[in-house]
């Protein structure tokens, strides 16, 4: 299982039927609550369709992934590694890490160490 979140473009049909309604004569408020959508993604669909680029896009970019078995072997040689020494190592945010360790069902309780006053 990848560390990554997974995002699904709405099909073409979809984007289709909400051109069709607004075409129609629907207003572009009630095309997004009939059909579930943010309004914005109406507006985009309206703007795509007039290009004539209504598909949704192949590649939503380059995505950062961790892989399970290797953030698992690194913390079987640094059992103590904090968040952040992790992050580092991946380089990545501590916030990337702890997700990933999140999904693996890991818990870290480790503080960075504060000196005493």
């Amino acid at each position: 299982m990848p560390c990554y979140g997974v995002m699904r473009a709405y099909t073409l049909d979809l984007r289709g039927r909400i051109i069709a309604f607004v075409e129609d004569g629907g207003s572009k408020a009630e095309a997004a609550r009939r059909f579930g959508v943010a309004p914005r993604t109406v507006y985009r669909y309206l703007d795509a369709h007039t290009a004539g680029t209504l598909a949704p896009k192949t590649s939503w970019g380059h995505w950062r992934k961790l892989d399970p078995e290797k953030v698992l072997r690194v913390l079987r040689r640094q059992p103590d590694a904090t968040l952040a020494e992790l992050a580092k190592g991946f380089d990545v945010q501590p916030m990337g890490v702890w997700h990933c360790l999140r999904r693996l069902k890991v818990t870290l309780k480790k503080s960075r160490a504060l000196p005493r006053t």
